[in-house]
This record gives C-alpha cells, structure tokens and sequence, in this order.
C-alpha cells in the first residue's frame, strides 16, 4: 500500500495524462507516417523502444505497488522543551547560565551582546527561507532496525520578538542509535544555518547560539534578562534530557525553539505565495490574481493554499476536492470579464496548469506538501509549456484621513506575469487586498476613482494618482508595462509628487469661496470698531478648553471671525468653530506645529497660518484644505527660526518676518514675501543687521514696507525685490508692528518711546520726534480719531518678590497725541488697583489695544500679563480702567494676546489656562448670504462662491468666464438673462447669478486652427467663401490632428469646473510650443470643488483620429445611398 493515499491518486492522475498523450500520440504517429508515404509498421520499428517505455510509465500503479513517498506529513509541533544532556530544565538553564566551561561562557557572552535588528521584509523573507525545497539529499530507503528517520526544525524570534522559523521542518535518515544532537547538526548543516555548539560540554551536547538566517547581526543565545534561551521539543513535548541524551526513534519530531522555560512549543506554520495567471479575451497571459504570501499550518498542502487564494482574492474558482484523482481544479472566472470562464479546453490543449518554484508540478496540488518559501502559480496553459515569466514589484496605497496623508498599506512585493499593464495589476492588487474600488476607462483614459479605506472603511474618491519610482502616471503611458523592480505607489495626490505619510495632502485646485470677515488678522483687522461692544460688566457667551494646563509647550494663536465661524490654530491643528456655541465643525492638520504664537490671517479665500521653521501654510476657509505649504527657512545660531511676527497682505502677496530666537535675544531672522495664488516664495533674504523679526510686522508707506527688527533698526524695502531701500536705527530694540498713516510712521520701541518717523517718495527715513511713555512696550500701537491708543509697563515701579528686593513695573495704557506726541493719559489702575501681578510682580500691557466708539465716546479693550487674566475696558478721559470681564476661578491665568471683535460685538480671546473665552457683545450678529455663480449650461469655470453680509454689496468678478465658441456677455438674476445684476446692489438674501454668453460668428468658408470648427490649437484666421485657408496649426473642423491627443481628459464627474488660465489657455496658446505637455497634467476640479481625478496619457501607440477622408464615411456614405436607392424603388412598386 502507499503511504499517503494523495501520493496514489496523484500517481493515477498522472497515468490518465500519460495514457492520453500516448493517444494523442498515436494518432499523429498514423497520419505522420501516411502523409510521408511510409507504413506505420516500419516507423514503429525504428522506435519501438522508446513507445513500449511510454505506454509502461503510463500504467496506473497497482495498490501493492512498491515506492515511498518522497514527502511525508510533517509532524505536529505544539510543546516545550529543554537544553543540556543528562538533567533538568532548571538545571540546563544554570549551567548555561554559569557558564560551566570557559567556551561555553565565552559563546553565551557573545550570544547575550548580540543586539535586536530590523524585521526582514518580506522579499528577503521569501528569498531567504530555509526549505526543505531542493536542500535535503534524497535518502536511500532505509533498511528495518539499521536506520531511523526524523524531522528536525529550528523556530527563532525576529527583531519584535515574534517567533519566525529559521528552518522549516526536514526529513533526515540517520543510522539507528543516534541522538538529537546528530539530527541537530545535520540540520544545520543541510539548512546552512550558523550555529555555535559545543558537543562536549559539561552537561553533554549544549547549543549555544543560532544566527538568524534573515539577519546575520542577529544571534541569539542565553538571554539572562528575559529568561530566553534554546529549548529542546522532542513530538511536541519539552524533552526531559539534553539533545546528546535522547536516543532517536523512527518518526520523531524534533524542534530547537527560543523561548523561555515553562513556554509552549510554537505551532509550525509554512508561508508560501500563491498566484494565478489567466489570459485575457486576446489570448494574452493576464495576472488575474497577484501573488500573495500566505501562513498555514505546517503539512498543508498547494491545493490548501490555492482555496485560501481562491478565497483572499475574491476569484471565483471550480474545483473538486475529491475528485477521482484527488483535488481538482476545473475552473476560474476572470475577475475583468465575468463572462470569461477558463477550464480545460479540448481544442487548444489548455488547461489550468500547476507550477511550483518555477517547474511545472510533477503531483496535483493535493499531493504536495508545502514548503516554507514555496512559490505555487497556476497558470492557463498548454501540457509543457514553459512556467509563466514573472516580474516582482512593490506596491503600497497612501490615502488621506483629516487632510493627512495616510499610510493605508505598507510597502509589499507582488509578482504579476511578464507585460501585465498597470490597470490590470492594480486592479488585481485591490481584490488581492479586498479594497473596493472603483474605475474608469473612458475615451482611451483610465484611472482610479475612489478606493475604501482598509482602516476605517472610508470611501476616498478623487485626487488618486499612481507613481512609478516617483513618477506621475500623467506622464507615462496608461498602458505602462511593469518591470521588475518598479516601485508602484497609488497616492491621494494632487500634486506630481508622492506625498510623505502623516504629511499635509497638499490640494492646489481646492476652492477658496470669497468670504467676508469681521476680524481678519492682526495686521488686517480695523482696530477702530463700530461693533456695540459691552461697555458694563460683561459675561461669557462660552468658554472651548483648547489644550490641557500642563501643556504649556503647545501655542495658540489670535483667533479669527470669518463668515459665521471663529477659527484658531492649537499646536498643530487649525479649528473652525461656530461662533454661536463654540463647538469645532471642523479641524485640519497643519504642515508643523506652531510656535508660541501665530499671527493668522485670512485673504481670499483662504487663511494663512505662520508656522515653526518659518513655514506658512494656506487653507481654504470651508473645507480647511491645504492649497500650498512653504518650505523650511535655514535656522540661525538660535535656532529653528520662529514665525512670531505679522503677516501683512497687500495685492495679492503676504510679507512675513522670523527670527532664530532663544530666551532673551533673536538672531538671523528672514523677511519673505510671498504670492498668495500658489504660495511660491517670490523673494526671502536674511537680515543685514543679524537679528530676527519679533513680534515685528511690516506696514506700507507708498510702495515701501516699513518693517523693524531686534536690532532697534527701522527699514524700508521694495516691495518687489525685498531688498533694503534705507535703514534708520531708533534703538537697541524693537518687537511691535509698525503703524503707518500715509507718509508717517509711528515706531513703538522696547524701552517704552514712541517714535515718529517720515518716510520719503524714495524710501527714505527720518526721525520727526519721540516720546517716552513707559519703561518697557512690546504693544502694536492703534491710531483712533489723531491719537495713538498703546500698551506697555508703566515708569512707576515697586518693590517686592520673596525678599521684597525686586523691581516690579504696573501695567498701563497710554494715550498720546499723533501729532504733537504729547502724552494725554496714562492709565495703570483699574478699579481703584493698580494693574499688576496681586502682590507678587508686575502685568504689562503686551496686548494690541481694540478701540471702539460709541455714542461720541472712545473705549479701548486690552489685556494684561497678570491674573486674572480677563479683559480691560478704559474710556479715553476717564482717570482709571475697569476689568469688564474675569474668567471663572479656574480658568484665570497670564495673558499677552490681543483681542478679535465680532460683528455683534462679542470678544474672543485666549489666555495661558489654554481657554477661548467668547464675551457677549451687544448687538445681533449680522446675517450673512451666499452669492453663487452659474454657467448656465455651458462647460466653463465659474468664479467660488461669496458669502457677504446683509446689506453688503457682492464683489464683482475681476475674471470674466470662457467658453469655446462663445463671448462672456455679463451676470444675470435670471436663467433667461433678462435682468442684469447690478453689483452696487445690497444683498439681502442668497443669491444666484447667470452667465449670459453671445455664441461667436461662425466664418463659413474659413477654417483656422482656432476657429470655431478647428480641432486643434492654432491661431489662423480662415476668411472669404468656399474652402477657405486658415493659417492655424489646427485640423479640419472636429478632428484631432496627427500625432497630437485628445486634451479633453474625461473623469466620472458629470459636471467639471476648470480653474482660471487653465484647459482653454493651454488649449489656445501652449499646443503648439509645447506638443503634447497639456495632456500631462488634468487641472479640473469636480463640482464639489475636489481636485479631479488625475488621469493617465494614452500611449503613443494608441489609435488616434487622423484627419483626411476617413474610409468608414465612405463606406457608410455609400450604403445610405444604397439604402435610399432600395425604398425608392419600393416606393415606386407599391404605387404602380
């Protein structure tokens, strides 16, 4: 009998192959011979021998046949174990411990220094397990009571501490009468492993040490800290004696496994890849499943492999697992064409064949028993063909959660047949995963709509596009061949470059509606309000924890009011929150965290966010999507630089200054300028006086920015070349923002003086006058009705501290004349109290006052650096302040930011408790409504929506729209274009507007390349009657010129919007200069203002429309003729 009845039904099956080949043979055999006029008797007498061997190896074998199965089941491994020979476990695992001799100590010394490495990938892993594949020898059959035969494994630990086997279970015929430790060696030696024993140690044969055949620096021995060390398993029990002392018997299971004493043995598993490749409706091999590495049980065999494929990849497979020759496979539907169902066909010879380790299986898969590092492939094909040639890449997805790039798989090797295209292994890459998604192939383009996230479920639809070594699909072929070594990532990018994991997904194309703003920033919003500010005790409308009070690392910045919410950037995240409740709507990740401080500010759509390391990151202010990021600025001897000071917006640009700062000085900062449409640095250059911008901001006098830095020096630059114009130094330091009112500057410096400065046509600065109010000021100074409003620590001064030896200064507010620069007040008390720190230190003022007037009087709301941390209110005239608002007990803390005022008179601020405190106002909030812009039905992008207040005028688009074949003619309130909108007019509800078009005059006999019935990019001017010859590039009217591509590019949005200068401009103007470039790049936007769906180029080699006279139109010109012909003469018969 057969030891493994699989074994015989392989043999039987492989009989049936043989005997129907012999046919097959045979028949050919005839006709050979009669078609060569020679009789079948004399052509079977040349090769008798060789056919009667044939029909001999295609009988079936008899049930008594002899033979022995090269393979056998492996043994179930699931015990524990022991060391040394001759002794317990406890006592082997001291010996080992002590070191009974001087090699032994040696060897466990130099195990115990051996480090953890990194994990192998899996390619290496693939590469490099040891297998019984090819490795053993083939032992001689054994004779009764002189040989014994077991199976021997070793199972380590990788770099995480999870077991890995080192070298998979094998068969090894010793003589009778040896131990363990013989089988050990020759394991080791058969399975290449480097192993350190000593086979005459003091308790016997002892294993020292084991290298990891996946990491030669990791080589594991006796761990004293962890208890770990080389346990003996002898059939799935931990053996009572060492490997020298345990006698071998027939079938034994032997396995060393690093553990710690008391520890199971491992349950042996086999990894193996697995992989099927079909052929597509042309006959064309086509990975229809990519490999996949897959762990069973050890002693499983390819047929329980491929039904875990079968399974994992959601093929749809027939096959018998008791078929009458064993485990069959009958057929596999392609997951491309569900009509396409593959099986064994009778006119071809195909059938799905078994490949194992590259050769073609000599047993069904029910009969082999795998091996770690098996590669199985089942291929449709014909008997002796060639195993499929095969290309290994890697492949990963980064998707995106909450505006960060997101690793969604891990980089991972998949082997696809020679020429599988890109489409056909991504595709089989996301069944192989089980993401879902979702395709389109349209007009000759093709690309990846939405996947669903693996983590959470999430359907991402949008900006996917695929990279080959960093390269953009849009610019290589849509049919791109994989090569082996590729290294393919699907990416959420809308950009051309794969973006880092855990990176901001950058989003040019976002849309920026054009909201209005009641508080826009710091250097942006009118300090002088009329908003009905509380003028009496005030109370909390809310109060939002923003960060916890141990975290004082973390900054907050100013907020800001935008449409109906409030926005605030905490450490690394900007919140939008609704300014009624305080509630966060929405959170969006920042590029890099900020500092301790940021002066946001927001233009256009989008709000600007200065960032550490003198970044600024722009997003729009509905979805929070990051348009741009700027890089890193070089840091100074202090530093990384910081992004303390203000951003200042003017015609379309932001003008920022940093400093390397560290706790009392700053150094080397940068001045940048910035254009906000795409965030590209237009010039950036290091302070010539080598100090940094702090609490600095630069104002405009002309077309100079007038900014001061830490040096005490006041300049001017040009505000388009950024470089210096004049510099004027006013003292040893400055940290204010400067104020400038027409060709005056008023310069507040650290030491308490006002300074006014003139600013010449040329840039020029002199020094008018100055003013000392205070004995320190780090306060922006405000300009309300000829006086200047500002903070700062007043010249009185007291004593105390824990030895009542310190100099204290009060907080104060100080209000001088603009002109004269007189000093009318200067305020340090605030309800009969000085404003100061209790009684243990001073509270200047750091805060930009808010100037408010109210019924012919003036008030000012500022903040101190003192507890309780609440809100100032002084009314210019009066002798004295009153603190207008105190934070609850628990929320009262130091504060130095500055205040933003809503539209209904409500204040916001923050403090160091890492509270936003929402201070009723007065007023109702002011109604806001959308104004909308419509293309009314033609294809053509529209401006972003607005959102303007009640009352409020809507802004006129400076861009006018385009449309192919037609002429912009105005905005209409109605579909018919009959009532032009005026834009003086106040909004008072949301509104939609209507582009009315004027369709263009069509030249009848002209045909330009631009011209209306021009298919290509050129600029002629077809004119008079009959053909007409236009001078363009462009082909006939409708048709694609040669050699050149569709630029429409088409996703599965059913409605498009284009940015301005985008498809129609590269349509017009860049075809020519630049071939075929703008197909490259697909910078369209869905309606929902997502970035489209990047789309791949169509190979060169694809059918494209030529122009000329088509044949087709011939061929369907002349059949209507026909056709007419054929009901004409009908007609004719059934009237006579």
């Amino acid at each position: 009998m057969f030891e493994d009845e699989c074994q015989r039904a392989s043999l039987r099956r492989r009989g049936v192959i043989a005997r129907g080949v012999a046919k097959r043979g045979l028949v050919a055999f005839l006709a050979f011979a009669m078609a060569f006029g020679t009789t079948p008797a004399q052509l079977w007498a040349e090769g008798a021998e060789g056919i009667a061997e044939a029909v001999a190896q295609a009988a079936p074998p008899a049930e008594n046949g002899s033979g022995e199965s090269t393979t056998s089941p492996a043994a179930d491994l699931n015990a524990s174990g022991v060391v040394a020979n001759g002794g317990t476990a406890e006592q082997d695992a001291a010996a080992t411990a002590s070191g009974p001799t001087d090699k032994t100590e040696d060897d466990s010394a130099a195990g115990n220094e051996a480090s953890a490495a990194s994990t192998s990938d899996a390619s290496k892993q693939d590469a490099a397990v040891v297998s019984a594949a090819g490795e053993a020898k083939a032992q001689p059959a054994k004779a009764a009571s002189q040989e014994v035969t077991a199976t021997c494994s070793v199972v380590g630990t990788d770099a995480e501490g999870a077991q890995q086997t080192w070298a998979a279970a094998q068969r090894i015929t010793l003589k009778e009468g040896s131990t363990a430790a013989d089988l050990s060696e020759q394991l080791f030696k058969q399975a290449g492993l480097t192993t350190d024993y000593d086979p005459n140690g003091t308790w016997g044969w002892a294993l020292n040490t084991i290298t990891s055949p996946f990491d030669k620096d990791r080589k594991l021995g006796y761990d004293p800290a962890t208890g770990a060390y080389w346990q003996l398993f002898v059939n799935g029990s931990a053996s009572e004696v060492g490997a020298g002392g345990y006698t071998l018997k027939d079938g034994d299971s032997v396995v060393w496994c690093y553990s710690k004493y008391g520890d199971p043995a491992p349950v042996a598993k086999v990894t193996a890849t697995c992989s099927v490749v079909g052929t597509d409706a042309e006959g064309a091999q086509q990975t229809w499943a990519a490999a996949q590495r897959i762990t069973l049980k050890e002693g499983s065999t390819a047929a329980d492999l491929s039904e875990q494929l079968f399974k994992q990849a959601g093929l749809k497979a027939d096959y018998d697992p008791n078929g009458s020759w064993g485990w069959a496979l009958n057929t596999i539907t392609s997951p491309f064409d569900k009509d396409r169902k593959l099986g064994y066909d009778p006119a071809t010879g195909a059938y799905w064949q078994l490949f194992v380790n590259g050769s073609a299986s000599e047993v069904g898969a029910g009969g082999y028993t795998l091996k770690d590092g098996d590669s199985v492939v089942w291929c449709y094909s014909k008997y002796g063909d060639p195993a499929p040639e095969q290309v290994s890449v890697t492949m990963e997805i980064i998707g995106k959660k909450a505006e960060m790039a997101q690793r969604w798989t891990s980089p991972s090797t998949q082997v696809f047949a020679k020429g599988t295209s890109i489409k056909d292994a991504s595709a089989a890459y996301f069944d192989a995963l089980g993401i879902k998604s979702k395709m389109y192939d349209q007009f000759g383009y093709w690309g990846v709509y939405s996947l669903v996230s693996p983590l959470d479920g999430t359907e991402l639809s949008g900006a996917w596009s695929f990279f080959v070594d960093g390269v953009p699909g849009s610019q290589l072929d849509s049919d791109y061949v994989l090569k082996s070594g590729d290294k393919i990532v699907w990416a959420f990018a809308p950009g051309d470059t794969v973006p880092g994991v855990d990176s901001v997904v950058v989003d040019p194309g976002a849309a920026r509606p054009n909201w209005d703003s009641d508080w826009p920033g710091y250097t942006s919003a009118d300090k002088v309000t009329d908003a009905p500010v509380p003028t009496k005790d005030a109370e909390a409308k809310w109060v939002s924890e923003l960060k916890g009070s141990n975290e004082w690392s973390k900054g907050i910045s100013d907020p800001l009011l935008v449409g109906d919410y409030l926005y605030v950037a905490v450490g690394s995240k900007l919140l939008k929150k609704n300014v009624d409740t305080g509630e966060t709507v929405a959170e969006s990740p920042l590029a890099a965290k900020i500092d301790s401080t940021s002066r946001m500010v927001y233009t256009g759509g989008v709000i600007l966010v200065p960032l550490s390391s003198g970044r600024l990151q722009a997003l729009t202010v509905d979805a929070l999507a990051t348009v741009w990021v700027t890089d890193e600025l070089p840091a100074g001897p202090d530093g990384a630089q910081q992004s303390l000071a203000s951003i200042t917006v003017r015609d379309g640009f932001a003008y920022f200054g940093t400093a390397s700062a560290s706790w009392s000085d700053s150094s080397d900062g940068y001045l940048l300028c910035v254009r906000i449409s795409d965030g590209k640095v237009m010039w950036q250059h290091k302070n010539e006086n080598s100090k940094g911008y702090y609490w600095a901001g630069l104002a405009f006098s002309g077309n100079y920015g007038v900014i001061a830095d830490d040096s005490g020096t006041v300049s001017t630059v040009d505000s388009e070349t950024g470089k210096t114009v004049a510099s004027l130094k006013i003292a040893e330091r400055v940290r204010t923002t400067v104020l400038v009112d027409g060709s005056i500057a008023y310069v507040v410096s650290a030491d308490g003086v006002l300074h006014k400065l003139s600013v010449g046509t040329d840039g020029t600065l002199s020094e008018l006058g100055k003013v000392t109010f205070g004995c320190s000021s780090t306060s922006t100074p405000v300009l309300a009705n000829g006086k200047i409003v500002v903070g700062g620590a007043s010249t009185e001064s007291f004593m105390d501290g824990y030895t009542n030896k310190n100099t204290y200064h009060y907080g104060q507010l100080a209000v001088i004349d603009a002109e004269t620069l007189a000093v009318d007040y200067s305020i340090c008390k605030a309800d009969g109290s000085y404003i100061r720190q209790g009684t243990s230190g001073g509270g200047d003022v750091k805060s930009q006052p808010v100037v408010s007037v109210q019924n012919g009087e003036t008030y000012v709301y500022f903040t101190s650096n003192n507890n309780p941390g609440g809100i100032y209110r002084y009314r210019i005239g009066d002798d004295e302040a009153e603190l207008l608002y105190t934070p609850a007990a628990g929320d009262q803390q130091y504060c130095m930011a500055s205040i933003s005022v809503g539209s209904d008179g409500s204040l916001y601020y923050v403090n160091d408790s890492g509270k936003l405190f929402a201070v009723k106002g007065n007023g109702q909030r002011v109604k806001r409504y959308t104004v909308t812009f419509d293309a009314n039905g033609k294809d053509a992008a529209m401006p972003d929506s607005q959102r303007v207040k009640e009352g409020k005028a809507a802004t006129e688009p400076s861009t006018k729209p385009r449309c192919k074949g037609y002429t912009f003619a105005g905005w209409y309130t109605d579909v018919a274009c009959t009532k032009a909108y005026d834009f003086s007019a106040a909004v008072t509800a949301d509104l939609a507007l209507y582009a009315k078009w004027t369709k263009n005059a069509v030249n009848p006999g002209g045909n330009g390349g631009a011209g209306s019935n021009g298919g290509g990019s050129g600029t002629g001017t077809g004119s008079g009657t009959g053909a007409g010859a236009g001078s363009g590039s462009g082909s006939k009217g409708g048709a694609i010129a040669p050699g050149k591509k569709p630029v429409t590019k088409t996703t599965v949005s059913t409605k498009t919007e284009t940015k301005e200068n985008k498809s129609d401009k590269k349509d017009e103007k860049k075809s020519d200069k630049k071939d075929n470039k703008s197909d490259k790049k697909s910078d369209s936007k869905s309606d929902t203002g997502a970035a489209s769906t990047t789309t791949a180029k169509k190979s060169s080699s694809a059918s494209e429309q030529e122009t000329g006279t088509n044949p087709l139109a011939i061929v369907g010109v002349a059949a209507g003729v026909i056709g007419l012909a054929i009901v004409g003469v009908f007609v004719f018969t059934k009237r006579r």
